[in-house]
């Protein structure tokens, strides 16, 4: 460990202990305003109510059952609008009518759509010329224009860094929306970055050659750095030393990504292409880290038409590469919870085998458990308080209020990391909630 990562971590532990104290005297002092306000008999009969309703709501949601598969398809089942199933029909669609697409045009409002809509209609009218898109079509042309020269543009970034690998004799694979590029170059596609991976023991080699090729002070994180040009921030190249899984596994996956994938020619340089079967494994972990962050409207359908493409690309499309992948990587559940999902908007694409998870009935509602928890409700809570001004000021430094923050922030972690009481806000959370409404 570094010097720096050693003062930081004293820092950190500095703060939460300063914090404690303060959140001690806070709440010592409330307790002691509300004694001289109101007889502590009573207080105390009132914090023994509270204990008696906490410990009776904790037992209905021990009662009350949480089937994991209902919840994943009724989470699909709410993911997609009407529309969105249509334009997915339709795209992976070989006959549909003009009068069909006239009835889904009659009801879509193009400025209200997600980018990666669009381009899958932008689509469908460049494979379907005889078809009719009436007034949208110069926007779709337009959209198609802009998509197309944004890819160019990150598509040299990628040749320029490509051309310095190529020469260290360091081997690169090509992952994601740019793979699919390859794959399918007449397929348009809005990509924020292209990204690609290269050996584990070549990475920080790598970040130092970039470094010195005129791109600004990298944004690292744990597992990968983005280029950007200096005074943008705009996405042109991520460079992975493994993918994002939420494991502490990912290096297992490595050596079989790169011992599969074929060395071919892309954007004026050669790069690995990782096979069909890592192309699928790897979109279904990324749905799954898009849903963890809630951006599955714009992402879901896109990958499912890329999957449909991938695994019809060849006649032995081998599903074990894919099973081995999330065995090795621990990440077994998340291709679960991707093909429930996915299965629940379009059926009978998958394979059964992949709808009978390796995970215990405990393991299988543990995860999703964990899963739901972080998304529904961590999340969801930090998003809203970083909008209030309470929010933001924790984002400027450290002062009284970030130390209490820290150490509350801390107190709830091991609170909420207690199994039953997870399982207790999310039957309330997809059970009790939409009952009420119901009623």
């Amino acid at each position: 460990m570094t010097n720096s990562n050693r003062n930081t971590d004293r820092r950190y532990v500095g703060v939460k202990v300063t914090g404690a104290a303060l959140l001690i005297i806070l709440i010592g002092g409330l307790f002691l305003l509300l004694s001289l306000i109101i007889p502590v008999r009573i207080l105390l009969w009132i914090l023994a109510c509270l204990v008696v309703l906490i410990l009776v709501v904790l037992a209905v949601g021990a009662i009350i059952p949480f089937h994991p598969d209902e919840i994943i398809l009724m989470q699909g089942n709410e993911a997609m609008s009407d529309l969105d199933r249509k334009l997915l029909e339709m795209a992976l669609s070989k006959e549909i009518s003009q009068a069909e697409l006239d009835d889904f045009l009659n009801d879509w409002d193009i400025e209200a759509a997600p980018i990666k809509s669009v381009m899958l209609l932008a689509y469908l009218m460049k494979t379907r010329p005889d078809l009719k898109f009436h007034e949208i079509t110069p926007r779709l042309d337009g959209v198609l224009s802009f998509c197309k020269f944004q890819n160019v543009k990150r598509q040299a970034h990628l040749s320029k860094v490509g051309k310095v690998l190529n020469k260290e004799g360091i081997p690169f694979a090509i992952l994601k929306g740019g793979a699919m590029k390859v794959y399918r170059p007449d397929f348009p596609r809005w990509m924020n970055d292209i990204d690609i991976i290269v050996p584990e023991a070549d990475y920080q080699r790598v970040v130092e050659l970039v470094m010195g090729m005129g791109y600004d002070k990298p944004m690292k994180t744990d597992h990968s750095v983005d280029l950007h040009l200096p005074g943008s921030d705009e996405g042109l190249l991520d460079i992975h030393e493994r993918m994002e899984m939420f494991t502490g596994l990912e290096e297992a996956y490595n050596e079989g990504l790169f011992t599969r994938s074929e060395e071919v020619p892309m954007f004026s340089v050669r790069g690995l292409l990782p096979c069909p079967e890592d192309m699928v494994f790897i979109a279904f972990v990324n749905l799954y880290k898009n849903l963890a962050k809630n951006q599955t409207p714009e992402s879901i359908i896109t990958t499912f038409f890329d999957m449909k493409y991938l695994i019809s690309l060849k006649p032995g499309f081998d599903w074990e590469i894919v099973k081995d992948s999330a065995r090795k990587t621990g990440t077994e559940f998340q291709v679960y919870y991707s093909v429930v999902f996915l299965s629940s908007i379009i059926p009978n694409v998958f394979p059964v085998k992949l709808l009978e998870p390796d995970l215990s009935d405990k393991e299988l509602e543990n995860q999703l458990l964990d899963f739901l928890f972080r998304r529904d409700v961590v999340s969801e809570a930090r998003d809203s308080l970083s909008r209030t001004s309470v929010g933001a000021s924790l984002q400027r430094g450290y002062n009284p209020i970030v130390f209490m923050w820290v150490s509350f922030v801390s107190l709830l972690k091991r609170v909420f990391s207690n199994r039953l009481i997870k399982k207790t806000l999310l039957v309330f959370r997809y059970r009790v909630l939409p009952n009420l409404k119901l009623s």
